[in-house]
């Protein structure tokens, strides 16, 4: 028997782990594997959660998830894989999924250091070891040199159906503010240290300085903060130069995706990226970060930053946005994007259980 442990969903209201957790148990829940599904009560109150309903046994918990986290499962089974860096002592084989090193590159609270402990424990524990990109499959052995390379399977991310090209023709009012394609720039998802959102920032300021005064929406991450509102008059950009939409579920996100001049992401590091993926796949021009799994999304372009050089906003900048080259890019990002699906995700899944 295999057992999923769903543990995620009661960590999470919402966030990118458990959407992809989502989504791969929705496949595997598909197939005619001898699984069951491990949950506290308290997994409903994920909005990914809520979505779906699962046809295989279901394996209720009825500690609190505090406690559960930090302890081995005791469950019985022949393969146990987690959600979130738990292991069953009592499982002949234990597979766990990473997702990112930034707990361990980029430590900045006591969180941090309890998480990175957790996953260096699974990963101590674990005859498999998923990871969603090769970049993070190079940290994995960089910060953890006992584990067995042989043991490290990168399977790619996929991205949902709700994302394909689906332009505005017109204006269109949201959250009482009227945009149209190609007049505004977008930012989506967290904001920390990570995401290098000062940089956007100043990207920002460059084009207002050369005439192109296009906002930058801010599609979640928070409420945009005093510090963040500080930076941005320190650069100069009037209070109209940013604007963040609250409430907004897939559909109206495909509509940003396609509809914007360009996804902004200029990460100092990412696990894997998922709104480069999304975006690509609405036919959006992404500008991301050279390099890392944000590099493995979009591949080669020029249109990355490379952030070693200083103010390489402004070479991007200098290609444009909204001429024959740029439309070649948008095209070719969307042929690229078809390479990741969550079919094929699930299918590595399924093939990794019947391996082990």
């Amino acid at each position: 028997m295999i057992i999923c442990d769903n543990i995620i969903f009661e960590l999470q209201r919402i966030g990118g782990v458990s959407k992809v957790w989502s989504k791969i148990i929705q496949g595997i829940d598909k197939t005619n594997l001898d699984i069951n599904f491990l949950e506290g009560y308290g997994a409903r109150k994920n909005i990914f959660r809520q979505e779906f309903e699962l046809k295989h046994p279901l394996i209720y918990e009825r500690s609190p998830a505090f406690f559960r986290r930090v302890a081995k499962a005791r469950q019985k089974a022949d393969i146990f894989h987690s959600s979130y860096y738990r292991i069953s002592k009592n499982a002949k084989s234990n597979i766990v999924t990473i997702h990112d090193f930034i707990n361990e590159i980029f430590p900045e609270s006591f969180r941090d250091r309890a998480l990175a402990r957790m996953k260096k424990e699974a990963c101590l524990n674990a005859d498999k070891i998923i990871v969603i990109s090769q970049t993070t499959k190079d940290d994995l052995l960089k910060h953890y040199s006992f584990v067995d390379p042989g043991k490290v399977e990168v399977v790619y991310n996929g991205v949902d159906e709700e994302f394909y090209p689906d332009p505005w023709l017109g204006h269109h009012r949201v959250d009482d503010k009227e945009l149209k394609p190609n007049s505004f720039f977008l930012f989506v998802g967290a904001r920390g240290t990570c995401k290098n959102f000062s940089y956007a920032l100043k990207f920002l300021q460059a084009n207002y300085n050369q005439g192109l005064t296009l906002p930058l929406i801010l599609v979640g991450g928070g409420s945009f903060s005093e510090k963040e509102k500080r930076y941005a008059r320190e650069l100069g950009l009037p209070s109209s130069a940013i604007r963040q939409l609250t409430n907004v579920d897939n559909n109206l996100l495909r509509r940003l995706y396609s509809s914007c001049q360009a996804l902004l992401i200029p990460s100092i590091y990412e696990g894997f990226g998922l709104p480069a993926l999304e975006a690509s796949r609405c036919g959006a021009l992404v500008l991301a970060s050279r390099g890392g799994a944000l590099g493995e999304i979009v591949g080669e372009t020029d249109y990355a930053f490379d952030l070693r050089s200083k103010d390489d906003y402004l070479r991007v900048i200098a290609k444009g946005f909204d001429n024959t080259l740029a439309k070649q890019e948008r095209d070719r990002l969307l042929v690229r994007s078809q390479r990741f699906g969550w079919e094929s995700a699930v299918k590595r899944h399924a093939e990794i259980y019947g391996e082990l």
